[in-house]
């Protein structure tokens, strides 16, 4: 505990710390995500036609199916990032001015009628992926972090502690939270042909091993401003990976992608259920409480962040440690050959319950590949996702057996505004 003498407290700084803190208390460092941006530029419909490397994290099967005898992507990395409700658009049009009247009200408005202001990032990176025939390889990591602010931190963040009315006013702070996490995930995948009649099938499963280096989870126990006297408590409890005695595992699990193909003329199908089972959780003897509590007043000001125990932290955050899992996902899709260079298909794909992922949790779409250009290959895809959409596309350059693929998607709706982009060089798939 540390107390001093104070001459004057600023509230809107007080506020703006606690939005900034917020942020910086999430690191940023889908378990094996997709390596392929053809993946990403059919707008993730691809569950029935995936193929070679790009298989490993998507459907399995598609390694049992014919293909690529050899594949590998080099180092391809997949951003996201987004705000919600005001976005990034709404950033870039202010500018760096000073925010006019109309504006913050307008921002103020937004913000309390979704609940809140949502921040977003996430980026996915691929040491290596390869499949040699019916076995595949990948190394991935995935670090994501995600800021949720309640309507009375924006608010004082936009007027200070007079608020929209320009009178000094109480302010109840509770709501606010904040999470983060990196995992690496390494995953070895196998396709397994099935022979019939009525086409070309296969089976095909990954078993993956995960270890997580980092976590940080940060939520709002009630704060309050007061305005006569002037006075501030905030608390923001924190359980993260000790920063004191960094270690490359502090969790860790294995789980189980399995999948299924078939191909009958121009008819294409698909399944997949990813992490039919999965037994990562956190090692809470590498993780550490904080209370986070910050009282200021005129004159006096006291702060808690001192090294507690994990076991001293609430039970709230406690529960939200132990959601930090790999739920199962479930994809079934479909396409179908319109013509030899043009390809369509489908997807629906939904996960059970929350837990670690930047994915969406439902998604129904549609995609589109053309290659009737010979080296270019051409795709574009549109899906209506949880509480909003996502469209995309992108293109690979055929380079005899070296491939350049770039994807990008935008996602929009009530999930907010959010930016995807993927970049790719790889050999004898994309």
């Amino acid at each position: 505990m540390k107390t001093t003498n104070r001459v004057h407290v600023s509230v809107g700084a007080v506020a703006l710390a606690v939005l900034g803190g917020l942020f910086l208390a999430a690191p940023a460092a889908a378990q094996l995500p997709s390596v392929s941006a053809a993946t990403l530029g059919t707008g993730g419909n691809n569950t029935a036609t995936v193929r070679g490397f790009g298989a490993i994290g998507a459907n399995p099967a598609g390694l049992g199916m014919p293909g690529p005898g050899f594949s590998l992507a080099l180092a391809p990395i997949q951003t996201l990032s987004g705000l919600d409700p005001i976005g990034l658009t709404d950033l870039k049009n202010a500018g760096g001015n000073l925010l006019s009247d109309a504006t913050k009200a307008d921002w103020l408005s937004r913000v309390t009628e979704s609940g809140g202001q949502s921040g977003t990032a996430a980026v996915g990176v691929s040491a290596v992926s390869l499949n040699v025939g019916r076995i595949g390889f990948q190394l991935s990591t995935i670090a994501s972090a995600n800021v949720n602010l309640e309507p009375g931190i924006v608010e004082l963040a936009l007027y200070g502690n007079a608020g929209r009315t320009g009178s000094p006013a109480d302010f109840a702070l509770s709501g606010s939270s904040a999470n983060g996490f990196a995992v690496t995930t390494a995953g070895v995948s196998v396709g397994i042909p099935l022979h019939a009649q009525t086409g070309t099938m296969a089976l095909g499963a990954t078993l993956k091993y995960s270890m997580g280096q980092a976590l940080a989870l940060v939520q709002d126990q009630g704060g309050r401003v007061q305005s006569d006297p002037v006075a501030v408590r905030v608390s923001l409890p924190v359980v993260s990976v000790d920063p004191d005695s960094f270690k490359i595992n502090n969790g860790s699990g294995v789980g189980l992608d399995v999948g299924f193909q078939m191909k009958r003329g121009q008819m294409a199908f698909g399944a997949a259920v990813m992490n039919l089972f999965n037994t990562f959780a956190w090692n809470t003897d590498r993780l550490v409480y904080r209370a986070g509590t910050i009282e200021l007043q005129q004159g006096t000001d006291s702060t808690s962040f001192e090294r507690e125990a994990y076991g001293s932290a609430p039970s709230e955050l406690r529960s939200a440690v132990d959601g930090m899992r790999f739920k199962p996902t479930v994809s079934v899709g479909g396409a179908y050959d319109v013509w030899p260079d043009l390809t369509v298909s489908a997807d629906v794909r939904t996960r059970f319950g929350d837990g670690m992922s930047i994915d969406p949790k439902t998604h129904v779409g549609a995609g589109a590949e053309y290659r009737g250009f010979g080296f270019v290959h051409l795709r574009a895809g549109l899906a209506v996702i949880t509480r909003g959409y996502q469209a995309g596309g992108g293109l690979s350059l055929i380079l005899g057996p070296v491939d350049l693929s770039a994807a990008a998607a935008f996602q929009g709706g009530k999930v907010g505004q959010a930016a995807l982009v993927q970049l790719a060089l790889s050999f004898g798939a994309y």
